[in-house]
């Protein structure tokens, strides 16, 4: 394992430049240092919940609970059965107040507020704790919660978090590192997109996980502290604990690049889901020829591989209209619906 690259400072414009248009991770040193939220949780517990509460809206949001054991992880019950936590539907005075009991307690349950939509649940907190370096047209959101890990996941989108109160530890591993990690069912997973069966990374079993010590020799580390922000490229697995005993606060932003006018960006884990119920039956001589025109049609094909191809007439390896695109997502509707 290696550290993360930090920088300790960047704008806005630097930021897009050298780190959002690149696909490593870096840590940004106290680029929200001034916010409100921060100096808040710097002087504890009570005067964070308490800023926080006046931005309140009224809204349920989903918590997580789950019982305090040697991972404190939220992920898979033994056997992959369900997942080891629970919901609740509650208000954020509720919860918070939920906190403030269990930081009483030396070892309490654990529990989160995870990826609560901030202009929805906390009005204006927004405003008053802006992210430099990103646009305002990218919403934040916020995960709020005492001690607690998410195991190694990962995002379609781009995501820059950043601590406003206690200490994450962030491990980040390169895409490639999939087969290496244990996966978990893409379509029975405790978050959106793939996780690993493995709690914790750092303290896995090397007879049950033999791989994993593979993947961990491409794994990049860093602990961030209140003011800290971590870019962290689409693809890129995760697993992120939070370290603080009674509280701690991240607001994180996924963006993606803005699509052709008249087009979404929202096909990349519906195509793969659908690649896997197209492939999965075939022999494992035919499978290898579809991964080989996978990779030339999909991942190869660009710039000299095209040179045989007059430019107007490259049709799917070229650019095509917005409305070619909504006829050809048109015509694969149709086929999955025969």
């Amino acid at each position: 394992m290696r550290a993360i690259r930090t920088i300790e400072r960047i704008n806005k414009s630097e930021f897009e430049e050298s780190v959002a248009s690149g696909y490593e991770p870096v840590v940004v040193r106290q680029v929200v240092k001034e916010w409100p939220l921060v100096q808040q949780g710097l002087r504890g517990l009570e005067p964070a919940l308490e800023y926080l509460q006046r931005f309140d809206q009224g809204q349920r949001v989903d918590g997580v609970l789950a019982r305090p054991g040697p991972h404190r992880a939220f992920g898979y019950r033994e056997g992959l059965s369900g997942f080891n936590f629970v919901h609740e539907k509650r208000t954020l005075p509720e919860l918070f107040e939920q906190l403030w009991r269990y930081s009483q307690f030396p070892e309490p349950p654990c529990l989160a507020v995870q990826s609560a939509l901030v202009s929805h649940v906390l009005s204006g907190l927004e405003r008053e704790n802006p992210c430099p370096l990103l646009s305002e047209s990218v919403s934040p959101r916020i995960w709020i919660g005492n001690r607690a890990s998410v195991p190694a996941h990962f995002d379609d989108s781009h995501n820059l978090a950043c601590v406003a109160a206690g200490r994450r530890r962030f491990t980040l591993l390169p895409p490639a590192c999939a087969p290496l990690l244990y996966l978990g069912p893409p379509d029975h997973a405790p978050t959106g997109a793939p996780v690993t069966v493995i709690p914790n990374l750092h303290a896995a079993s090397a007879a049950d996980f033999p791989l994993l010590a593979q993947a961990l020799e491409q794994a990049q580390v860093a602990d961030l502290e209140p003011g800290d922000a971590i870019y962290i490229p689409p693809l890129w697995f995760h697993q992120v604990e939070a370290l603080a005993p009674q509280l701690n606060i991240l607001m994180n932003y996924w963006w993606r690049p803005q699509p052709a006018a008249g087009r979404s960006d929202d096909l990349h884990l519906a195509a793969m889901r659908l690649a896997m119920l197209a492939f999965r039956h075939l022999p494992d001589g035919e499978r290898e020829g579809w991964r080989a025109l996978l990779d030339h049609y999909v991942f190869g094909a660009r710039a000299d591989a095209l040179d045989h191809i007059p430019e107007a007439q490259r049709h799917l390896f070229g650019t095509i209209s917005a409305d070619r695109d909504a006829a050809l997502r048109k015509e694969l509707r149709d086929r999955l619906g025969a």
